[in-house]
């Protein structure tokens, strides 16, 4: 049997403020870019890389839009001021993953058949540090 644990009611916060009706949230994904060093002095006449940067990508999550809501304003005044806010990823395992980061897309939708929504994409400025938990 497995012991995967159900996504339902991971959190978001921005500056200690809970982000409301967070719905599916992607990243952060963590990589990192090669460059090829292959040369004719090369072991084996074979392909060599070196690692190089690592990127950590990016947050984003749709969201349900509240009027009123303390943690959704949050999120958009911290794009219209273009500042870097302190978030934190609480996964229902016990993962938890802290980073800085801004805002860089903060879009709202109101489908017809649908309810008022924001999508939202937030981008780390410095590496995230996950917590693993116990």
């Amino acid at each position: 049997m497995s012991d995967a644990v159900a996504a339902i009611g991971a959190t978001i916060t921005i500056d200690g403020v809970a982000i409301e009706e967070v719905r599916d949230i992607s990243g952060l994904e963590f990589s990192t870019d090669e460059v090829d060093v292959t040369s004719h002095d090369s072991p084996d006449y074979g392909e060599e890389v070196l690692p190089t940067i690592k990127r950590w990508g990016a947050i984003s999550f749709p969201m349900n839009a509240v009027p009123g809501a303390a943690g959704q304003e949050a999120l958009y005044d911290a794009w219209a001021a273009r500042t870097s806010n302190a978030y934190v990823v609480t996964y229902t395992n016990g993962v938890t993953a802290t980073f800085s980061g801004f805002v860089r897309r903060f879009g709202l939708s109101a489908a017809v058949t649908d309810i008022n929504m924001v999508d939202v994409e937030i981008r780390p400025t410095a590496a995230p540090t996950i917590d693993w938990g116990s």
